[in-house]
């Protein structure tokens, strides 16, 4: 059966290299859809997940990290006081304007976090450490950022708000959603922002041995009011969920995948089906010979996996070579294995449903036909 549908297939080629294309462009543009939508997703939450806080305490009204308000500061020490609570440190979200040493303006948002604990720190240091930020005027860049510097190094001067600043920590692809982000002290953000000594963004805890965190969140809604503590994996999900509904990023997305599946098995069927129509008197004679209908539907059901195969293999690689492409441009994501998973299984829906066409036509073939 499988060499018979090999001949088939070599009967055919442009057919068959018709049908393998149309694969091939569908998944690729639903992986390539994909990718772009887990790199936006991860700029959401960037700040929640790469953070070592076990809770984000926030106004009792946020419900995005990006967008969080202030609390005040002196809810960092009643804080301490709530059972399972190991470390209470403050974060500063503000915004504000730099001006690099070349004239390049630009608006970041200043992300200022408390030393030694550092409970958000910078993350894809490529030069420095986040202990230079502890330096006079010391914040941190992305690469991807500063589009007008071919490279940056250490202590590169620039001004914020005015303030002579320093590049003191250099990251590569820890980029914030719809801005620029800065990692800098919590007093120098606060300077910088021209925020209220008595006010932070969030209070970021870190919890004992022994207990968990959503018991010690619990715990923390219970005992106040006007703030909202949230576990960090919670939080996270809260803010993706919160940039989805109120943006059309998923269903631009989605959509898009959708009519490449839809225009992909349109291809494939027509294409599967047109060299049925051509070949009738070949399949009406193994008809006529003794092949039942199963039979010659399992030879064109394993056409249509060796045209998914071969199609699934070359749009894997070019995804692998458009994330290694794209990634030189600040754009990084991974694609999981879950997405490989799924990868595949809409290339068997694709080949598989495309081929249904053809077999409904095959199995009407009367094996007398071929005498007439």
């Amino acid at each position: 059966m499988f060499r018979q549908a090999l001949q088939f297939i070599n009967y055919d080629k442009p057919k068959a290299f018709g049908a393998t294309l149309g694969v091939l462009v569908a998944i690729f543009l639903i992986g390539q859809q994909a990718g772009i939508f887990i790199f936006l997703t991860s700029l959401m939450t960037t700040l929640v997940d790469n953070s070592k806080a076990d809770i984000w305490v926030t106004n009792d009204k946020a419900r995005d990290a990006n967008r969080l308000g202030t609390i005040d500061m002196r809810y960092a020490q009643e804080l301490k006081s709530v059972p399972g609570v190991n470390m209470a440190s403050p974060l500063v979200l503000a915004g504000a304007n730099a001006k690099l040493r070349n004239g390049e303006q630009l608006p970041v948002q200043l992300v200022g976090v408390e030393a030694p604990e550092f409970l958000l720190e910078p993350w894809r240091v490529v030069k420095g450490s986040k202990y230079g930020l502890l330096d006079n005027g010391g914040v941190s860049v992305d690469v991807f950022d500063i589009s007008s510097m071919d490279s940056l190094v250490a202590g590169e001067p620039l001004e914020i708000n005015g303030e002579r600043s320093y590049i003191k920590t250099i990251t590569r692809g820890a980029r914030g959603f719809g801005g620029t982000l800065m990692v800098t002290t919590v007093n120098r953000a606060r300077t910088l922002g021209q925020v209220p000594s008595n006010k932070a963004s969030a209070i970021l805890l870190t919890v004992k041995d022994g207990f968990s965190a959503d018991s010690v969140a619990a715990a923390v809604n219970r005992s106040f009011f006007g703030i909202r503590a949230w576990e960090r994996e919670a939080f996270s999900r809260q803010t993706r969920e919160e940039n989805l509904s109120n943006s059309g990023i998923g269903t631009s997305t989605f959509t898009l995948i959708i009519f490449a599946i839809i225009s992909g098995m349109v291809i494939i069927g027509l294409t599967l089906y047109s060299a049925a129509i051509e070949r009738l008197n070949d399949y009406a004679t193994m008809k006529a010979i003794g092949a039942s209908n199963g039979y010659v539907t399992r030879i064109i059901l394993t056409q249509a996996l060796l045209i998914a195969t071969v199609g699934f293999a070359l749009a894997a690689l070019l995804l692998v070579g458009f994330r290694k492409g794209i990634a030189n441009a600040g754009v990084i994501f991974e694609y999981g294995w879950m997405l490989w998973a799924g990868l595949l299984l809409a290339t068997l829906l694709l080949s598989l449903g495309g081929a249904l066409l053809a077999i409904f036509r095959i199995r009407k073939v009367e094996p007398a036909s071929v005498f007439r």
